[in-house]
């Protein structure tokens, strides 16, 4: 509810006010959130809460472990970061009229996302599912621009196709079953599987709920409208759409294998071996999309669905180590591509406001913070050890030991996938790491010595001759990574400083204290149905 409320209130505020608003919501989201996990932990047992009066199917049901109450913790983290890191380019890309707007939309995300991470109601997810869509849409559309309006457009058309698709599997299953609720609907499922009747309608309504939630996650191949709605979005929103809202889909799906169908009704539909076979082919696909990528946040764009893949890989397993796995990977890429995308809107206005490779070029030395914060995300997409994404790798490995799957063809698709991201990432790290050219020498000079603290959002950030809340991403007369082109100020400031290194710790935290994440993990699992 606290998440409903603010954003209610942002929409009637001024600029600051709806900011610091938002910005201390998620900060008590996430102290909340955290004496939840530890009672949840300490008790060891999960617990269900029927809202309201009246019991199913007029009531509706909320449903607290230990897995949803980490998952709560680390969503409302990543997005409380994805904000703080993101303020200078909102400042700059979203008008002073819409910011109001914006973070009423942020706070309606947060809202729906925590909504289906608690839910216990299939019906429910779907709703909140639609309020993610038009909430995700309109942070994408905020921002000035043809671009941004084209990608919300093509995402709304493929999200609204994913809705209809899943809104019509839930009515087939409560066609079959008469439930709502994901514990009444999966004895009802066991039950008819046992019989053997409905398998045909049972494959075709699972079949529609993958499809439905593969479209809303960029599973391939529906991935097609993820990388200009990711790349054409505000830092912030960047951050959140992919880190987040995708993974959000991924969690559902995880708990629709678990709670409403059951693992061993998922291997009788073949469900699994379907998911794993396209996560496989997007995992690959994804990643060779893009080495060819010449503009940074489209490159973490296609990464973005490849690793949709890779989780996707770990769900299909079909089991609970598989589970465990793929939310752990959840995690793990909504803490890294959060910061791996607001690092990158640090380098991009180190850089003159240019996405190109050409023009990032030395960007980590004219903006450290960023590039440290890049290199460490690079480091645990690719799985260097010590890193969260070789440990997620490590479980993913595994998990498929004793499973319908050869375990040496999974480990086969994981070390193709760590070849793929090093073919990518690694040249971006040599490429902002590496020394200015002479003919740009007195350039980028110029450019460190315009650094300054403003606060976000002021009128300072704009170029000398843009308004306020414009963001040209290139200089029309200049051809970008050119020693002539005069590069506009960027700013740096504490809040962005102190934000990247809070990102930083997560991601390492997450490689080093793997361990009890994963038992926390794995004891939601346990209880999950």
């Amino acid at each position: 509810m606290a998440p409903i409320l603010c954003g209610i209130f942002c929409l009637s505020l001024g600029a600051r006010a709806s900011r610091r608003v938002t910005i201390t919501m998620l900060a008590l989201e996430c102290f909340f959130s955290a004496v939840l996990l530890a009672y949840i932990s300490g008790v060891r047992e999960s617990y269900a809460y029927m809202m309201g009066h009246f019991p199913a199917p007029f009531g509706n049901e909320i449903r607290i472990g230990s897995t949803e109450a980490l998952m709560s913790l680390m969503f409302s983290a990543v997005m409380f970061f994805s904000i703080a890191g993101g303020l200078d380019d909102a400042g700059r890309d979203i008008p002073d009229d819409k910011h109001g707007f914006f973070y009423l939309m942020i706070c309606f995300l947060l809202a729906a996302m925590l909504a289906i991470i608690y839910t216990n109601d299939i019906f429910t997810a779907y709703v909140f599912i639609e309020i993610i869509t038009i909430s995700a849409c309109s942070i994408i559309a905020v921002k000035d621009g043809g671009k941004p309006l084209i990608a919300t457009m093509s995402y709304l058309i493929m999200s609204l196709i994913g809705s209809a698709l899943l809104l019509l599997s839930i009515a087939l299953l409560y066609t079959i079953t008469g439930h709502l609720l994901m514990p009444d609907i999966r004895s009802a499922v066991q039950a008819l599987a046992r019989s053997g009747e409905y398998d045909i309608p049972m494959f075709v309504l699972s079949g529609l709920m993958i499809t439905g939630l593969g479209i809303k996650c960029a599973l391939f191949p529906f991935h097609a409208w993820l990388p200009n709605a990711h790349a054409h979005a505000t830092t912030a929103a960047s951050s959140i759409l992919s880190g987040l809202i995708v993974k959000c889909y991924l969690l559902l799906l995880a708990k629709v294998f678990v709670r409403v169908f059951g693992l061993d009704v998922v291997a009788h539909l073949s469900s699994g071996l379907i998911l794993t076979s396209f996560g496989a082919l997007g995992l690959i696909i994804g990643s060779v999309t893009a080495v060819r990528q010449r503009d940074i946040k489209q490159m973490l764009s296609y990464s973005t669905v490849a690793q949709v893949g890779y989780i996707c890989i770990a769900l299909g397993l079909g089991s609970e180590a598989g589970i465990t796995a793929a939310c752990f990977h959840i995690i793990v890429h909504a803490a890294a591509k959060s910061m791996l995308f607001t690092s990158a809107g640090g380098l991009i206005r180190a850089s003159g406001n240019k996405k190109d490779f050409r023009s990032l070029n030395g960007a980590a030395r004219r903006d450290p913070v960023s590039g440290a914060a890049f290199i460490c995300g690079a480091l645990s997409m690719v799985g260097i050890p010590l890193f969260s994404g070789f440990v997620s790798k490590l479980y993913t490995s595994a998990a498929s030991v004793g499973t319908q799957f050869e375990a040496a063809a999974i480990f086969a698709v994981v070390v193709i996938s760590t070849v793929l991201n090093a073919m990518y990432y690694f040249p971006m790290v040599v490429c902002i790491l590496a020394k200015t050219p002479s003919g740009e020498k007195q350039t980028a000079q110029a450019v460190r010595h315009d650094i300054k603290e403003t606060a976000p959002g002021t009128a300072s950030e704009a170029t000398p001759d843009t308004a306020p809340g414009t963001a040209p991403e290139a200089t029309p007369d200049t051809t970008p990574g050119t020693s002539t082109a005069v590069q506009p100020r960027f700013t740096r400031t504490p809040v962005y400083n102190a934000t990247i290194t809070a990102f930083i710790a997560m991601n390492l935290t997450l490689g080093i204290l793997s361990q009890p994440i994963f038992k926390i993990i794995e004891q939601g699992i346990a209880t999950f149905g």
